[in-house]
């Protein structure tokens, strides 16, 4: 990704999560999307500023938002995750809790903004991109669409997804590097695979690489957003 400016915008703390407008100047516009970025593990609200600044658009207001738990100085998650077995482990409680924190915040922003329920879109990068694939799956009508970059879908997700007519409305894009070895490739082809099951269209775009969101992934995720009806 290129860089973001040099001066990020402001933290703002006035919802359930903190965030940044990454394109504050929409606000006076005519925005009929809001486009949430959800960064990983052990990550903050920064790191998907240049995604951000590179989607968005005159339609979409875009949200870069900071997770609740704090794991160190500048460092933040939604739930805790060990790798130690060499599978990730993670706090069931701490995502659950996260999850209500989202969806908190999905409800929030949408009024505060004036946009209309249902209108988000979630643009997740590996912890993040599960939150999204879990909000998503479990409470649809809260979500527009998903971009998952680099992530993987719980179990637990899977067990708990609402009606599959339901799920259909949503519309995924993935990305994932095939040479990730943080997250292999093969969690993204399981989602991919699960999602088929409850009759979802997709678009997936593998790339060569590894655990990041590549420009590439991010080029196709612009014009994958541009042929969304607004």
């Amino acid at each position: 990704m290129t860089p973001a400016t040099a001066t990020p915008p402001p933290l703002f703390t006035d919802l359930p999560l903190a965030y940044r407008l990454v394109n504050p100047a929409q606000i006076a516009g005519a925005q009929r999307l809001l486009l949430l970025l959800l960064h990983g593990v052990g990550g903050n609200e920064l790191n998907l500023l240049p995604a951000g600044e590179q989607l968005a658009d005159a339609h979409t207001l875009v949200l870069s938002v900071r997770a609740p738990l704090v794991l160190g100085p500048v460092a933040f998650g939604f739930y805790e995750v060990d790798f130690s077995s060499g599978k990730p482990v993670f706090n069931q409680a701490q995502q659950l809790a996260g999850q209500q924190l989202l969806l908190n915040f999905i409800g929030e922003a949408t009024a505060r903004y004036g946009i209309p329920a249902g209108q988000v879109y979630l643009l997740g990068f590996s912890q993040g991109a599960i939150m999204a694939y879990d909000v998503a799956l479990t409470h649809p009508a809260q979500v527009r669409g998903v971009l998952a970059f680099s992530g993987r879908l719980l179990e637990e997700s899977r067990q708990r997804h609402a009606q599959a007519a339901e799920v259909q409305q949503v519309q995924f894009f993935i990305s994932h590097g095939r040479h990730d070895d943080k997250l292999p490739a093969f969690y993204a082809e399981q989602a991919a695979a699960f999602l088929k099951t409850l009759g979802i269209s997709l678009h997936y775009e593998p790339f060569e690489g590894g655990h990041e969101i590549s420009e590439r992934g991010l080029a196709a995720a612009r014009q994958w957003l541009a042929r969304q009806p607004v």
